[in-house]
């Protein structure tokens, strides 16, 4: 979010949207949801917390706190996930801290995640992390995350299926430093006459107008899929008042010997079309479109498109099942207006600040 009045937002906007659609081409990022089979684990609450106060603000990987337990490290407090941690303590100095700190979750995970190593993949999964992580996995690299807006994962089925028993030990270092590459963007100047600063004396350069908020932001959750699996799940929508397409593209990993069946069902789950194969189109007679708020009596509406899969791997049958709640509705933009299902739309409320003062 950006202040009203500052600079270039709407070419920050832009930059967002066009990493968010490379990061998809890249491979899927399904919303993780719990489905017949699919489980999932959610990780929020306290985790344990560190700044790394050296002076260098390198102790955290020089003394490697990511190998054992970080209260081995030295001493930790906790630290509600998702939050800010510069907005939890009355601490100035973490309120006001730039450089790296250290997040660490211990997690027991179901034995049936543990036990199944060639047909149950395990995800790690975080919402959102600013800016710059890196996160071990029982004292493995497992990912590494620039861009503190998208999220991120990573699969550890191989690290956790190795060792089962063992606590699933998470642990994230995070830098929040803007750089002119962050969004916001930043620069870190430092301080050298040392009449007046001590060593490696810094302050974070800033040219907007709200507070630096930073942390683990959003939920971070431990996932499951079958071996084989919906990777990805692109649809869009035609319509008129009469009648409604819906074209669907299905990604599958893992194996090329599958087959898709799809179903669409409305509000009160009544199934209007349905369809297979990766790729199609769905006919979707007197549809209820998808309108914004004030803009029809019943806004919001969606259908459900439930895809199943069904493929043969290690000699067992897989069934992998995902449902993606869809608006149906068209989105025209002309050299005046912005119009959804025909009818102009009015942009309001934005640029307010989660810590405006109204």
């Amino acid at each position: 979010a950006g202040g009203a009045g500052t600079p270039g937002m709407a070419g920050l906007c832009r930059l967002l949207l066009l990493l968010a659609l490379g990061r998809a081409a890249a491979d899927g990022l399904l919303y993780p949801r719990e489905t017949p089979s699919r489980e999932r684990k959610e990780l929020g609450g306290l985790w344990s917390f560190r700044a790394d106060l050296s002076p260098g603000r390198d102790a955290g990987f020089v003394q490697r706190w990511y190998r054992q337990p970080l209260r081995q490290s030295g001493p930790v407090i906790d630290m509600p996930v998702p939050a800010s941690f510069n907005d939890i303590t009355q601490d100035p100095s973490l309120e006001n801290y730039i450089g790296w700190v250290w997040y660490e979750k211990e997690a027991l995970l179901p034995l049936r995640w543990l036990q199944d190593n060639l047909n149950t993949r395990v995800v790690l999964r975080f919402g959102s992390v600013h800016y710059y992580s890196i996160v071990w996995v029982n004292g493995v690299q497992v990912m590494e995350h620039e861009g503190g807006h998208l999220p991120f994962e990573a699969d550890i089925s191989s690290i956790i299926q190795s060792s089962p028993g063992i606590p699933c030990r998470i642990t994230v270092a995070l830098n929040n430093t803007l750089t002119p590459h962050t969004l916001p963007p930043g620069s870190i100047q430092y301080m050298t006459d040392r009449t007046r600063y001590p060593k490696n004396y810094f302050v974070q350069d800033i040219k907007f107008d709200f507070f630096n908020y930073a942390g683990i932001h959003r939920p971070v959750v431990l996932y499951t899929t079958p071996s084989v699996y919906i990777d990805d799940i692109t649809v869009t929508t035609t319509s008129s008042e009469s009648v409604a397409m819906v074209q669907y593209q299905v990604s599958v990993v893992g194996s090329t010997h599958y087959y898709l069946s799809l179903s669409l069902r409305d509000q009160e789950g009544k199934v209007v079309a349905t369809g297979d194969g990766s790729a199609g189109e769905l006919k979707v007679l007197n549809p209820n479109l998808w309108w914004p708020y004030l803009m029809h009596e019943n806004p919001g509406y969606r259908y459900f498109l439930e895809v199943k899969m069904q493929a043969q791997a290690n000699g067992a049958v897989l069934e992998d099942v995902y449902t993606l709640p869809i608006g149906i509705r068209t989105i025209y933009v002309t050299s005046t207006q912005f119009l959804i299902n025909g009818k102009p739309f009015y942009f309001h409320g934005v640029n307010k600040h989660e810590d405006a003062d109204v």
